[in-house]
């Protein structure tokens, strides 16, 4: 639909964040706008309680899974369900503060049409500390897509989520998004990128909160392993696409930023290491198992 945004919210008990993210998007000044309500097998009163807040508003729509299935799982569901010409992917625990965001990202997404998304700056609330503090990307403005992507991560950030960015879904159909396995933030981003430019606002679009439940600190070896298969399956249609000039060294780069993050944030048994070693043994040079081991010590 024309100029539509579908707001693709997966949850899992997490009713009153849930309410917060639902009633900051219907405070946004832009009203064109769908919010998709994944529910990932909640047992915590979440169904009883949207139903009953906002069954009868006509923007919202309530889905649950049949069993408890993840957050990619639920972000793609709401992916195939949606109406939209651009999509917002929020996480339940996330919020706006900035009323005007999406007006502001359409007027621009409408202006460029070889930009694939626009992203913008939060704040991180880190609950347990009860301290906020501003998150801003060292980027700003129009940035080229191979530029992009030959610096993600390194000198070019990502925001801390996607729910500060807007996608255009013309973008992710033409990096094939619909068969995507792997429906986390990273993906998103670098499938976007591969059909577009990226666009950086200066401004701060909301809360994105940090706690013992988020889904960064509590994850699996098995779901690394499933982010780095799509991270190859993103530098195959790199050198198909000729985005960049080698894109070996740029694979090899992202599955040590990857694997690197999970083996500092998490507490990894020494099978799930061994398991996460040897995949980058058969997929990556030496080099990437060293530095890994050396972290781990």
């Amino acid at each position: 639909m024309k100029d539509l945004i579908s707001i693709i919210i997966p949850s899992y008990n997490r009713k009153d964040f849930l309410c917060q993210a639902i009633d900051s998007v219907l405070k946004q000044t832009y009203k064109n706008l769908e919010i998709i309500v994944v529910d990932d097998g909640s047992t915590d009163g979440t169904e009883e309680i949207i139903k009953e807040k906002y069954g009868k508003n006509p923007l919202i729509s309530f889905y649950k899974n049949a069993k408890n299935s993840g957050a990619g799982f639920s972000r793609k569901s709401g992916y195939q369900k949606m109406n939209g010409e651009y999509v917002i992917f929020m996480d339940d625990d996330d919020y706006y503060t900035n009323n005007s965001f999406f007006e502001n990202a359409i007027k621009i997404l409408k202006e460029k049409e070889d930009i694939s998304f626009i992203s913008s700056n939060s704040i991180i609330e880190y609950i347990n500390e009860n301290k906020q503090e501003k998150s801003i990307m060292n980027i700003s403005g129009e940035i080229n897509n191979s530029d992009y992507l030959k610096h993600f991560q390194t000198e070019y950030m990502k925001s801390n989520s996607t729910f500060t960015s807007v996608f255009r879904k013309k973008s992710l159909e033409e990096a094939n998004f619909k068969d995507v396995e792997m429906v986390n933030d990273s993906t998103i981003y670098l499938r976007a990128l591969l059909a577009g430019n990226a666009y950086i606002l200066d401004c701060i679009s909301g809360i994105y909160r940090v706690h013992s439940k988020n889904i960064s600190f509590n994850l699996k070896v098995d779901f690394i392993i499933e982010n780095l298969i799509e991270k190859k399956k993103i530098y195959e249609e790199i050198k198909i696409r000729g985005l960049l000039k080698e894109p070996e060294e740029w694979l090899e780069k992202q599955i040590l930023l990857t694997t690197s993050y999970f083996v500092e944030n998490n507490n990894i048994k020494d099978t799930d290491f061994k398991k996460l070693i040897d995949w980058c043994n058969e997929n990556a040079n030496s080099q990437v198992s060293k530095k890994l081991t050396d972290k781990r010590r």
